[in-house]
């Protein structure tokens, strides 16, 4: 089977996280062998839940979930890889306004959130906004990350003021997303039609895992911000051993998911209301979620995993979890996909980052974070269903017939721009 017609874009975050599952679980065994703890902290009793036997068994009911999604088969045409490649590259070289807006604009509203905690804090997670608008910009920045991707076939020099820029000011925030900075550059730029060697995806997987112990160094210590955090990193790049001790510190990341699965799954005060108010995306205030938050935490900066949670329920629950969350990110990215007009690539970097965000979001963080991206990826869908008609009638305004797929091989014609 031609892996292009397996492999469509609508299967690549379930086929994401399949992966990151497989990974977290060699990840776990290798630090566990390797890794020497010498002070308790509040990671120490999730580190010591892990069983093998408990491993296999969630692991495989997740990804079964997962596995049953991606044999479900979903309506309509499927796009080919080259004619999305064609059609998006094609449309974003016509909207270079719109990724600058979204990435400078997206990167203006997280320093605002951040005001003066930016450059030095007292404490992790300070922010001068409110918590929805935090939550809301948080959600944005791999789509703004990706923006930027696509910036960069037409606007290279700005599109890399913008990748670094994006680098310093999450490296202040200390958030995993940092490491991930170059890989949605990259992606973005793929998505877009620029080139990218076999050799510069290699390289973007290498810096990848070199940066991502970095934020999770810069939460531990006492004084947080791009200052206190910039003179550490001065410290530990001067130790040769850094690196070194990096790879434990890497798989200590990625393994720290089926850990905390484990853990999660054995806590018996997680009850059905708990569920609903974290399937809940409403304000915390309203739906009840702030008088249940610290009991679904292992620790104030450890919260339970979204998977820990539903399968604390039992297997069979988390199965119909991980089936329902990759049918919907499917039937979203389906749905952008299929949209012929030019707005269809902004939708598509929306669903797709926040889709490739939940990969992560799912193994360590509560239900309550998934349910919120879910749902904004979910509006962003029907958005545009929404405005598709009013997109048609302003290109018909404008003399522009809108693209068209063929139903037998999803071939894209190219848009015919008529005489003005």
């Amino acid at each position: 089977m031609n892996w292009q017609r397996a492999v469509t874009l609508d299967r690549v975050p379930v086929l994401t996280l399949i992966v990151f599952l497989l990974v977290s679980w060699a990840s776990t065994v290798y630090f566990l062998d390797h890794s020497v703890v010498t002070i308790p902290s509040p990671f120490t009793p999730v580190w010591g839940a892990y069983d093998h036997g408990d491993a296999a068994r969630l692991v495989s009911w997740a990804i079964a979930g997962l596995i049953l999604a991606l044999l479900v088969p979903l309506p309509g045409a499927t796009v080919s890889w080259r004619s999305l490649i064609h059609t998006v590259g094609a449309q974003v070289r016509s909207l270079s306004w719109l990724w600058l807006l979204v990435t400078f604009g997206t990167l203006a509203l997280m320093i605002l959130t951040k005001g003066h905690y930016l450059l030095e804090a007292p404490r992790y997670l300070e922010f001068v906004a409110p918590a929805p608008l935090v939550s809301a910009v948080s959600v944005v920045q791999p789509a703004a990350v990706l923006a930027a991707g696509f910036l960069s076939v037409k606007h290279p020099t700005l599109a890399r003021v913008a990748m670094v820029l994006w680098l310093v000011v999450l490296f202040a925030c200390a958030t995993r997303v940092f490491a991930g900075v170059i890989l949605l550059y990259m992606v973005g730029k793929f998505l877009a039609g620029g080139r990218v060697s076999w050799l510069g995806w290699l390289g973007t997987a290498i810096i990848t895992v070199i940066l991502l112990p970095i934020p999770l160094y810069c939460r531990e210590l006492n004084m947080h911000g791009l200052i206190p955090y910039a003179h550490a990193m001065e410290k530990i790049l001067q130790d040769p051993a850094f690196f070194g001790k990096s790879l434990v510190t890497t798989t200590s990341s990625f393994g720290f998911s089926v850990p905390l699965l484990i853990f999660v799954s054995r806590q018996q005060g997680i009850t059905a209301s708990d569920m609903l108010i974290s399937l809940n995306p409403g304000p915390g205030s309203m739906v009840g979620w702030y008088d249940i938050l610290f009991h679904m935490r292992v620790h104030e900066f450890i919260p339970y995993s979204a998977l820990g949670e539903w399968a604390s329920f039992g297997g069979f629950v988390l199965l119909l979890f991980t089936l329902v969350w990759a049918l919907v990110v499917r039937i979203c990215l389906k749905s952008v996909a299929s949209n012929p007009h030019p707005t269809m690539v902004l939708f598509l970097s929306a669903v797709l980052g926040m889709s490739l965000l939940m990969v992560v979001m799912i193994t360590q963080y509560n239900t309550r974070a998934v349910s919120r991206i879910v749902s904004m990826m979910i509006l962003v869908t029907i958005l545009d269903r929404l405005v598709r008609p009013w997109t048609a009638r302003y290109l018909q305004r404008r003399s522009v017939r809108p693209a068209r797929w063929h139903r037998a091989d999803g071939v894209r014609e190219d848009a015919v721009i008529g005489a003005g």
